[in-house]
Parts: structure tokens; sequence; C-alpha cells
């Protein structure tokens, strides 16, 4: 319980997606809590040491620790400035009272030139005006105790040149803490911007091997992506004659003819909602109805399927290819999930995935083959004429139907 009560503390308004800088928030709940913790260790001292402003003490101590439980909450409502300026605040206002009330100096107040050290790593990168103006703001205060106790303190031994030279080293002392935490920001929030620069780029390149609500999911630890879609469509494309194809053609010729017809695939899926399951050779597999469930499955994949026809037979004419596009389309049950450990992927399974392979195989140069099924999902939409039906191996025979393009509105 303790350290689930300590977890929620530490990342209080904290997203665990976000890619921007999450430190800031982190630290200031830290901070806090470390604070509360010290400021409950003063208890035994202050009854045990102090007897005329034990009191005061007390009242500092419990003021300090209620004041900070209240940052987590204010990150948590999203009013970071706010919990960032109370926990600077309370503990430069704790520290303070503290030298007030001992009156003798016991150091404490170099704990505010920790606080210069620290409290940079509070701040974004373009935060740079509220940084600086906090670490100024707390090197003044220390100076001023400083002064303070020189001033009503002072020490006898000490001739004024001792005590001058002593100020002097004290504020170099505090000039060289401000340049150093500045110094600490920058190399730290350099250090994160690559990182975040890093994170982006790896996640792009995540989500252009998988879907991006499988992505999300694959982060949670030991995930098993594996889901069933009861109604999903699927398209097998391939061109014909690749192998003559290589033949003629230079490697390079080949994988730049070949990126420009699956980057046109590309467009096109995204266009009518298809998600791109893998390519192999001279095969384009895509599917729609999942990762995310879709009523117009078939129809999004008809239409699809009309103009990669068109992308490719421009394609065709441009580099004078000769050859053509064969294109199967089937719909039904379908099992998806993540495959392998290295260079894994997200594949589909299924009777339904099986057949549109074979709509494709058993097709034609230039032309679309679909199932009965596929054809009577779409019939409203698209013009057809019936194939028949044909021997398909361990399925048997099957009706199959021509997908000739969208239906003429007769206005």
């Amino acid at each position: 319980m303790l350290r689930t009560a300590l977890k929620r503390w530490v990342w209080s308004g904290i997203d665990p997606t976000a890619i921007s800088n999450i430190n800031p928030i982190r630290l200031t709940n830290i901070a806090a809590l470390f604070i509360v913790f010290l400021s409950l260790l003063q208890f035994p001292t202050t009854l045990y040491l102090l007897q005329t402003s034990v009191y005061y003490e007390l009242t500092t101590i419990f003021l300090t620790i209620f004041l900070l439980c209240l940052v987590p909450a204010l990150n948590h409502q999203k009013c970071l400035a706010t919990a960032r300026c109370l926990l600077i605040s309370v503990y430069a206002l704790n520290i303070l009272v503290s030298c007030l009330l001992l009156e003798i100096n016991l150091n404490i107040q170099y704990f505010l030139i920790l606080a210069v050290l620290i409290c940079p790593f509070f701040f974004n990168e373009d935060e740079i005006v509220q940084m600086l103006t906090s670490i100024i703001a707390l090197s003044v205060l220390f100076l001023a105790v400083e002064a303070w106790f020189y001033i009503k303190y002072p020490v006898v031994e000490h001739t004024f040149h001792q005590q001058v030279l002593r100020i002097s080293y004290t504020c170099l002392f505090a000039f060289f803490c401000v340049l150093s935490g500045y110094h600490l920001w920058t190399n730290v929030n350099r250090s994160w911007r690559k990182l975040a620069n890093e994170r982006i780029r790896s996640e792009q390149l995540l989500l252009n091997i998988l879907p991006a609500s499988i992505a999300l999911r694959l982060k949670e630890p030991h995930a098993l992506i594996a889901d069933y879609f009861a109604k999903a469509s699927i398209l097998f494309a391939d061109i014909q004659n690749f192998t003559p194809l290589c033949k003629s053609r230079s490697p390079q010729q080949l994988v730049r003819i070949l990126n420009e017809i699956y980057c046109a695939f590309d467009e096109l899926s995204m266009k009518y909602g298809l998600e791109k399951i893998k390519t192999s050779g001279d095969g384009y597999m895509a599917a729609c109805g999942l990762p995310n469930a879709d009523t117009k499955h078939a129809v999004h994949c008809c239409y699809c399927a009309i103009e990669m026809q068109k992308a490719f037979h421009q394609i065709n004419q441009k580099h004078k290819l000769h050859t053509g596009l064969r294109i199967g389309i089937g719909c039904g049950e379908v099992i998806a999930g993540i495959i392998g450990k290295n260079k894994f992927s997200y594949d589909i399974w299924g009777e339904a995935v099986n057949l549109a392979s074979r709509m494709e195989s058993h097709g034609l140069s230039n032309k679309i083959q679909t199932t009965q099924s596929t054809y009577e999902l779409t019939k409203h939409k698209f013009e057809y004429v019936k194939r028949g039906p044909i021997n398909v191996k361990g399925v048997g025979s099957v009706d199959t139907y021509w997908l000739l393009g969208r239906k003429q509105i007769l206005g």
C-alpha cells in the first residue's frame, strides 16, 4: 500500500505515454516528497534542542508538510507552474524562518544554494526566464541571510578585511552555483531533446510497421496481441510475369519501380481505410475492418482495388512494363495478431484470408476477382460479371465474380 501511494505521488500529473519531457513534473513531486520526509525527521531534534522557539519551529514544520502535500495534487490538476512555485517558495521560506528562529549561524542557509543547483531541473527548455528568475532569487536570498548573520552576529576574531573577503567569496560561490545550475539545465534539456527526437523517430518507425492501436498495446509488458474479427475483408494484389521482369531490369530499376507501385498502393490503402499487412516479393496484402471494425469493409476494399488497377496501369505505361495486376478480394472471419520476437509482424489468418489469396492466384491479368460473400455485400455499389464456380484447393467449388467498376448513377 505504501509503495502504491508513493508511486502515485511521484507520477501524479504525468502521462506515461507522453513524448514531451516529463522529468520536471516528476522531479517536482520527488522533491516535495523528499522535503516532507526531512521535515518529519526534524520533529525529534526540534523537541529536544529547542525550548523558547519550539512552538514556532513546529508550526513551520507542520505548514511545510501541509503545503508540500498540495504539490502532487496541483500537478494532477495540471497546475504545473503553481505546483513548482509553491515548492520553491515553501522550501525557501522554511530555510529563512529556521535561520531567524535559531538566531545562530548554523549554515542552514546553504540549503538555498543546494536549491540553486537542483531548481533548474524543475523547468522545461522553453521556461528559461522562469528558471533564471528562480535561481537568482534563491541566490539573492542566500546572500541576504549571510549578510544578516555577518551584521547581527559578527565574528569577533575576524578583521574588517577578513569579513569583506569572506563576503566576497560567498558572493562568488553563489554566482558559481547560478552558472553551474544554468549549465546543468542546458545540458540536461539538450540531452532530453535528443532523446525525445529519437523516441519520436522510433515511434514513427513502429507505426510504419504496425497499426497505431496495436503499437500502443505492444508497449504493455508481456502483451499478447491476438484478436478475433467476425467480419473483415482481405485484398491480395500480385504483379503478373514478375520473374521475367526481374531479368530485364537492373536491381536499382526494379526496386525503384516496386517502390513506386507500393507507395501508390499505400496511399490508396490509407485513403480507403485499409490496413497494409505485408508485402512479399511482388505481392501486396491489405485488409479492412481490422484492427478497428468497419461496417463498410467490403465496399472500401472494392473501391481500393479499382483505384489500384488504375494506378498500376499508369505506372505500367510510364515504365513500359508490359505486365498486369491480379487482385483478389474475400471477406469473413479473421484472426489477427503479432508473431515473432525479432523482426515481428502483424499478420492475419483464417479461411477468409486463404480464400482471398486464392481469388488472386486463380484470377486473370488486370482483373479483380471476388468471392460470393464480397459480391453480396457490395453488389448495390458496383458492377459485376459472374465468372462461375472455380475449384479452390482445400475449399472445393467456389462461386466467384469479376468486379468491373462502380455502378453508374442515372440522372
